[in-house]
């Protein structure tokens, strides 16, 4: 009797917390959807029950910068949020920033559109399987673009270092700034080996001798991206370096004077002396006014 009633009692326990999880679980609706495209892909888990909203978005997203080892950036974010006349909004937060997003459904799928942005993005419903098959075609992609990877650097230097010697020469020129800086590069070597001059003009405020000029050798390497010079300014060998932006037309670069790194533009001959004459003209001007 003492084992059938502890049996008993057992079964009942059992069907209690039965009943609590189908109580729990009757309500909740777990769904999944995913977006991708070339070398992006996105997914949503998400999980819905009395008109709250929670889940997780993944990303993916294939880096292929062009002198690096192409890699797959993979982050997820945790949201929650609530249900809303036209379907629900949640909040999904990283390290820099929170974001407000508004989703609704289209037959099985989700529409997903950042409260910040004009245009929505399709999400559909995917099963496991279906993520499985997604991210085996990222993975594929990946392994093309690390085959790829060396011919397409050699091609960015080809055209890099081209474009390079085909520009006259590199202008740093502030409207209301003391000096003019010009950076002549003479000779670009496809191994990354650079040499060249920068001519440093500058208004002293003396006005026995209001402008100055000086100029330093250079020797340098660059990759297309990082950019090294070594000089000497006042008997000590000096080092200023940057970086070109997208393409070999223009270039930031650290100067003695400054804490902060300057922009040079690629400019022409022409652009060249026009500006040089404009900055001469300005100092001179200058030095016209203190004396009336």
């Amino acid at each position: 009797m003492v084992k059938l009633r502890f049996w008993g009692v057992a079964a009942l326990i059992g069907l209690l917390i039965a009943m609590g999880i189908w109580l729990v679980t009757k309500d909740t609706k777990s769904e999944e959807f995913v977006y991708k495209d070339n070398g992006n892909l996105y997914w949503i888990e998400l999980t819905s029950r009395k008109g709250e909203v929670k889940g997780t978005f993944h990303q993916q997203k294939l880096i292929d910068e062009v002198g690096k080892e192409p890699f797959i950036d993979d982050k997820e974010y945790t949201f929650t949020g609530e249900t809303t006349e036209k379907g629900f909004e949640f909040r999904v937060s990283d390290d820099t920033e929170n974001m407000k997003f508004d989703a609704w459904y289209s037959e099985e799928n989700l529409f997903v559109q950042e409260q910040s942005e004009s245009e929505a993005t399709l999400f559909l419903s995917a099963t496991e399987e279906k993520l499985d098959e997604y991210e085996k075609e990222l993975q594929q992609e990946l392994q093309i673009a690390i085959d790829q990877s060396e011919e397409k650097f050699n091609n960015f230097i080809r055209t890099f270092f081209s474009e390079l010697r085909s520009i006259y020469g590199f202008l740093y020129s502030t409207e209301n700034g003391n000096y003019q800086l010009f950076v002549k590069i003479d000779e670009a070597l496809l191994e990354g080996e650079l040499s060249g001059s920068l001519l440093k003009v500058e208004d002293t405020g003396d006005e026995n001798n209001p402008l100055e000029e000086a100029t330093y050798e250079l020797n340098g390497i660059t990759d297309g991206h990082i950019l090294k010079f070594y000089t000497t300014v006042d008997g000590q060998k000096t080092k200023i370096e940057g970086n070109f932006h997208k393409d070999a037309s223009s270039f930031d670069l650290s100067f003695w004077k400054t804490n902060q790194k300057l922009t040079f533009h690629a400019v022409t001959e022409e652009e060249y002396k026009k500006s040089y004459e404009e900055f001469k003209t300005k100092v001179e001007n200058r030095k016209s006014d203190k004396q009336n």
